[in-house]
Order: C-alpha cells, then structure tokens, then sequence
C-alpha cells in the first residue's frame, strides 16, 4: 500500500489527512489516479490538466524528500508521498 499524505483542498475532499492506495513499482501518478478513482471529479480536477498530466505547480515528496522525476517518481508499497497544491491567499 501507497500512503498518500494530502493538504488543503485535497484534505477536504477526501475527508481525512492519509489515504492508502494499492500499489507497488507503479509511479505517482498511477497512485494519484487511484486516488482520483476513489473520490471522483473534483479531486480530478485539481490534480491533472486537460492531458491527463499531474498539474506542474503540484508538489510530491516521497517519504519527505523532493522528487527529481515529477510524477513519474517510482513509488513501492510502504512508501508515503506528501501530495501539496498551491494556495492562494492574501
């Protein structure tokens, strides 16, 4: 299992702060998709564009550090990626 940490708006929509999806030696954005699967299409929307890509502006870390590769980041069973999105306030 893939443990997905959310913040913000995905927090909302998922209703708690971790959420666990199947997966091992997928990539992010395999996990995310699965997340997007299970909570339908705002959680859609703020994660992927038009192109089905995970949106350039969201932040992953994989078990607290940064990922070099984006979404395609390899993830295994066991591992937690922090998925954050920008906020705008003022």
């Amino acid at each position: 299992m893939i443990k997905l940490r959310l913040f913000s708006k995905l927090r909302d929509i998922a209703g708690s702060k971790e959420v666990e999806v199947e997966g091992d030696g997928g990539s992010i954005k395999d996990a995310l998709e699965k997340l997007a699967e299970r909570f339908g299409g705002e959680s859609r929307e703020v994660l992927f564009n038009k192109e089905g890509e995970v949106w350039p502006s969201v932040l992953l870390l994989v078990n607290g550090e940064a990922v070099t590769e984006g979404a395609a980041t390899a993830v295994k069973s066991g591992d937690t990626v922090a998925v954050l999105l920008p906020t705008a306030g003022g």
